[in-house]
């Protein structure tokens, strides 16, 4: 047995004008509209906040979301989702997440967060095509210098908009993009649903299966997508069904290792995940389990090449050494709700893969 979930999706181009009336059909009056500093002053916002004010809607703009936020930064947005009906997250992957927490959190610091049984109507505007987060029922705060993973349905937004007439700058396009990549890939490679003890995520399954294949079709465009802008609608389309795969799959070793690594240097997370991704995709064509899922993927890309056609760095360029290698392992090895979906890959394992990743 095994369960599906996704949001309520729009795509198109142009789409992310449709946001105020999406709004007013399910009766919202005061929205919270989350985004960051840089997001919040681009046409693309303006197009955003001139839909909603369309409909006579009142609107309050909080725009000082971090990048990886933490503690601090939930707390010092919780005060803006008193007396709203809903909120509108416009941004990558850390603003949606941000909204996500500010909408369980009720008002309250994070410290005090119980999630409740009914929360407000959350529709998510992806600008980066990558995270995920506008399909899927997680979010991700630092917690310690440490990203800390929050899985709940109730996180799941009821509207995501995915516009690919949006374009976000080169470098942030490389790491989301990268990120999707591993999303689908993870989520393909999971242990089988019929393996899982979890009560959240599936594994992979014969849905998740067909959709992590499509992703990494779509996905392979990537270099040219974020080189000269082509194929901008196949990469978000591409992006938003490897968050369904992975939103309901899970992801594994690679996700973990990524967190392991983002702990010891200052790296977006698509940089972190990609620095490992081709290791581990060559570890697991070693085991019986899914090398035959291997083989299907070397067909449709190699990772690693990706990652130098995009322009980001390896795990050595990142700073980490052989000596990290204790700590990654540490680390990685002791994220339970990935660990726990990974195929056999122990402490041992978990060292030959950060090893053979030192070596590109």
């Amino acid at each position: 047995m095994f369960k599906f979930r996704a949001s309520k999706i729009v795509l198109g181009k142009g789409e992310r004008k449709i946001c105020g009336k999406i709004l007013k059909e399910i009766n919202a009056k005061k929205v919270l509209v989350v985004t960051g500093k840089k997001t919040g002053k681009t046409n693309y916002f303006l197009d955003v906040l001139r839909s909603i004010e369309e409909e006579n809607i009142d609107v309050t703009v909080w725009n000082e979301v971090q990048t990886e936020p933490d503690e601090e930064t939930i707390n010092s947005g919780v005060e803006f989702t008193v007396s709203k009906d809903a909120i509108v997250a416009f941004g990558g992957g850390s603003v949606i997440d941000t909204a996500k927490i500010l909408n369980i959190c009720e008002g309250k610091k994070f410290s005090e967060l119980k999630i409740p049984k009914k929360l407000k109507p959350l529709i998510a505007i992806p600008t980066t095509f990558g995270t995920g987060s506008e399909t899927t029922c997680a979010a991700v705060v630092k917690v310690g210098g440490i990203k800390k993973g929050i899985l709940h349905e109730s996180l799941l937004p009821d509207f995501a908009i995915v516009d690919w007439g949006i374009k976000a700058p080169k470098n942030v396009s490389a790491s989301a993009g990268m990120d999707a990549i591993m999303h689908a890939f993870e989520a393909y490679t999971c242990i089988e649903s019929d393996c899982v003890q979890s009560n959240f995520y599936s594994g992979s399954n014969e849905i998740t299966d067909s959709l992590s294949l499509r992703a990494l079709d779509l996905l392979k465009n990537l270099p040219e997508y974020v080189n000269s802008g082509e194929f901008a609608r196949k990469i978000a389309v591409g992006s938003n069904i490897a968050g369904m795969a992975f939103g309901n799959a899970g992801v594994h070793f690679g996700h973990a290792a990524a967190y392991a690594i983002a702990s010891l240097c200052d790296a977006p997370h698509g940089v972190c995940v990609s620095s490992i991704g081709q290791a581990l995709m060559d570890w697991l064509r070693k085991l019986d389990s899914v090398k035959d899922k291997i083989s299907i993927v070397d067909k449709i890309m190699n990772i690693d090449e990706i990652r130098k056609k995009v322009g980001l760095p390896s795990l050595s360029e990142l700073g980490i050494g052989y000596d990290d290698i204790p700590e990654l392992v540490r680390i990685s090895m002791g994220i339970d709700r990935l660990i726990s979906m990974r195929p056999e890959i122990d402490e041992n394992a978990a060292k030959e893969i950060f090893e053979v990743a030192l070596s590109y």
